[in-house]
């Protein structure tokens, strides 16, 4: 007698079902499950990969004409990647009802069954007129499931194409482009008051879009908490690295990937949902999903000014609204609103007509957020060691240019020749075992790669080829003689000063003001000229100290 464990009768349980396809049988997965409990996971595995490879042409299979308990099904209304929603009749209320079954069915994993089971406890355990309720739980044939009320209007997004059809004809006057524009923001009043009443009950949505708002009679009501996180959710639902929502109305921390999230996903969220109802257009747009996420870590706030369709027209209200968009979606969660009820207030004092309080900035915040703005920080976090390795090696280098020209070669003309004698070994020399040194040093913390391995790399490789390939020229002019000698170490502090402000553009903000170091020293260069190389190397490794304490690498 076999041993229902055993390998051979899980093969002889699915040459079972082939035989029955090939006999143009549809074999049950449900019936399989509890015939077979003990290779439930195998045969779990085997229907949804026999699934995806050999029925691609299939349609998707429909419960209408079932009776799930008391609820009859009527029609389907939505398939999504969580599940299927469908319009059921229950007959002991009389009423009709919305019934969600998890998408894959029996076949269901347990990371699947266990989110669809967050999205029903979340919504179960939340009671606000914003956010759509849950009547009950169940499991049909092995299938969870859980019912909500019959919403009979249309998602959100059915406003946000409206408004984009609106925007593209430009024939509507101011006073009905107002009447929209205060449409809108009431909406999202209503829906940042849901939102905070989530996040007061410990709930962050991490899904928020156009998409999953429904509006049942006027009033927008939250639906889809799938990928909801509750801030006692266990590790299995939020690792590191994991990368959950939809990439248009996703903040830059959910899109590398954070596991610590917080209540500012959602707020980010809801300031790309008002951006999308103003404008018809979601906040970030790209031709692929990388694309949209390269955007979203790298990309600024989306400005209504200049994203609106035809101009901006002159409405305070949209200038307002203009504010407030920049402060729900910025960057670094901290600069966001503190709370999405924040967020519902300023949006409060825009329907009564008053000022937000996201006023525009003044020119001194703007300036030091943007000097400690770093796009890329994550991705030069592990340079700590190697720049101030290269601080070392050039510090070192220019003491040897000063010690020689200054102890070796006591009497050294200003007008010092490149051939001479006095030039090569105070000044070639050490450059060149400079630029050795430092090769070494990248090299050993590249594991010998030089090429740039990602896109965050290839901007600094070029600005600093750029620079070596200008210095290398200034190095001829001298030794063609049409530069002096003093003049070589002025044009180099002048050249890195360029180069760290270039960088700052794309790295850290705060090198600028390191690359304006460069400048004084540029000046201090040609005013004591004996010093230097002291000036150049020094601030160099001031520099690269600096650098190196911002890109270490996080334990």
């Amino acid at each position: 007698m076999n041993d229902p464990d055993s390998p051979s009768s899980l093969d002889s349980v699915l040459a079972e079902i082939l035989v029955r396809e090939e006999n143009g049988e549809r074999p049950d997965p449900h019936e399989y499950l509890e015939k077979h409990p003990d290779h439930a996971e195998e045969l779990r595995d085997f229907f949804r990969n026999h699934r995806w490879l050999g029925s691609e042409d299939a349609e998707p299979a429909t419960l209408v004409g079932q009776t799930i308990g008391e609820f009859r099904i009527i029609r389907e209304v939505a398939r999504g990647g969580m599940g299927v929603v469908y319009e059921a009749q229950q007959d002991s209320l009389r009423r009709v009802v919305a019934i969600k079954l998890i998408g894959d069915g029996v076949l269901a994993n347990d990371e699947v069954r266990l989110r669809f089971r967050v999205e029903a406890e979340a919504a179960a355990s939340l009671s606000h007129p914003n956010i759509l309720p849950i009547h009950s739980i169940g499991c049909w044939r092995g299938i969870d499931y859980f019912v909500m009320p019959m919403v009979s209007g249309d998602s959100l997004q059915s406003l946000v194409d409206q408004q984009r059809e609106g925007c593209r004809d430009g024939s509507m006057a101011t006073a009905e482009v107002k009447e929209c524009v205060m449409k809108a923001v009431a909406f999202m009043r209503d829906i940042s008051r849901g939102v905070a009443y989530a996040h007061s009950r410990g709930i962050i949505h991490r899904d928020l879009k156009p998409e999953n708002v429904l509006v049942d009679d006027g009033v927008p009501k939250i639906v889809d908490f799938g990928l909801a996180k509750f801030h006692r959710d266990s590790p299995e639902l939020t690792r590191n690295g994991q990368v959950l929502g939809t990439p248009h109305y996703m903040s830059p921390e959910q899109a590398r990937g954070c596991g610590d999230l917080t209540d500012a996903v959602d707020v980010y969220a809801l300031g790309g949902m008002l951006f999308s109802m103003l404008t018809g257009s979601p906040p970030h747009s790209g031709e692929s999903t990388a694309e949209v996420l390269s955007r979203v870590l790298s990309d600024e706030p989306p400005s209504l000014r200049l994203a609106y369709p035809g101009g901006m027209p002159r409405l305070p209200e949209l200038a307002d609204l203009d504010h407030v968009i920049q402060r729900a979606m910025a960057c670094e969660p901290t600069e966001r609103y503190r709370s999405a009820d924040e967020l519902a207030d300023d949006l409060d004092r825009i329907l009564v007509g008053e000022t937000p309080l996201a006023a525009p900035d003044g020119l001194v915040h703007r300036m030091s957020r943007e000097l400690a703005r770093d796009q890329h920080l994550h991705a030069f976090q592990n340079w700590g060691r190697a720049l101030r390795g290269i601080g070392y090696v050039v510090l070192a280098a220019h003491i040897a240019m000063f010690v020689i020209m200054q102890w070796v070669y006591v009497d050294t003309p200003s007008d010092l020749a490149a051939w001479s004698q006095p030039a090569f070994w105070g000044y070639f020399v050490p450059r060149l075992l400079m630029l050795a040194g430092i090769a070494w040093v990248i090299g050993r913390a590249r594991d010998g790669l030089w090429l740039p391995r990602i896109s965050a790399e290839r901007p600094v490789w070029s600005i600093w080829l750029g620079y070596l390939v200008a210095l290398s020229s200034i190095n001829l002019l001298w030794i063609s003689g049409n530069l002096d000698h003093s003049g070589v170490m002025v044009m180099a502090c002048v050249m890195s000063g360029f180069a760290f402000i270039a960088i700052a553009g794309h790295m850290w903000g705060g090198s600028a003001l390191l690359g304006m170091g460069f400048i004084g020293m540029a000046f201090a260069s040609v005013a004591i000229p004996v010093a230097a190389p002291l000036f150049l190397g020094g601030w160099w490794m001031v520099t690269m100290l600096v650098f190196s304490k911002r890109y270490r690498r996080m334990e």
